[in-house]
């Protein structure tokens, strides 16, 4: 994350100014706001979209038009893929959503002089959502491995108390997994991050930062004469 620049490496003030009079510092209440947003839709969409496509799966297989190999293949897929393609289209309604006290905005690279937002395009949005994909799949790999193994006695106890613990402890195990690391992602990976020709920032939510005039030191002369 970009950290503030220090008294050996200040900025001119025609690029700093105007991002630092409306810049927001992101706070991990900032990040669980941001969280949410993307979180609940994204999962509530897709579990409705994976709940109707393996409904007509099943059917399919019963109607011998797919076959059983075909068909255990594509409910394995299928919640995954679904997942992915519709946290690309929620990503892209959360870089334009404004929240209660602050929203989301591209601006310009580091040291740019130009501090106007930057449009929310698809290939923007394309950058976030690939570097949001693939951080947290790696990281949700490595989760799972470390609480499979530090928690798997516990997880063995739990299981063996009745069929619907068996079933119910790993969809909470997995939950909270995704979660935290969809968390840490955001606020680690995503806000204040530079993606190609922008950057993540947060604004106050009625503000838009504005560029420096650059005849301000004749208007000052003026003045004084």
């Amino acid at each position: 994350m970009l950290s503030a620049p220090s008294m050996f490496n200040a900025p001119s003030a025609s690029a700093a100014a105007p991002t630092q009079s409306a810049y927001i510092q992101p706070t991990l209440g900032h990040g669980l706001r941001i969280w949410w947003a993307y979180y609940w839709p994204t999962n509530l969409i897709a579990g409705v979209i994976v709940a109707f496509f393996q409904f007509w799966l099943r059917k399919l297989y019963e109607d011998v038009i797919l076959s059983a190999h075909a068909t255990v293949i594509a409910m394995r897929i299928l919640p995954y893929a679904t997942t992915y393609i519709v946290a690309l289209f929620i990503i892209w309604y959360v870089l334009g959503k404004r929240f209660r006290h602050f929203r989301i905005a591209l601006l310009p690279r580091a040291g740019a002089t130009d501090a106007q937002p930057l449009r929310r395009t698809f290939k923007r949005t394309l950058r976030v959502w690939w570097t949001f994909s693939w951080r947290s799949a790696l990281y949700l790999i490595i989760a799972t491995f470390v609480a499979t193994v530090s928690l798997g006695v516990l997880m063995g106890v739990l299981s063996a108390m009745g069929r619907a613990m068996a079933i119910l402890v790993p969809l909470l195990e997995s939950l909270l997994l995704s979660g935290a690391i969809g968390l840490f992602v955001i606020y680690s990976n995503i806000l204040d991050e530079e993606f190609g020709d922008f950057r993540v920032v947060l604004l106050p939510r009625n503000s838009v930062p504005q560029a420096l005039p650059t005849s301000t030191p004749a208007t000052q002369d003026q003045a004084a004469v």
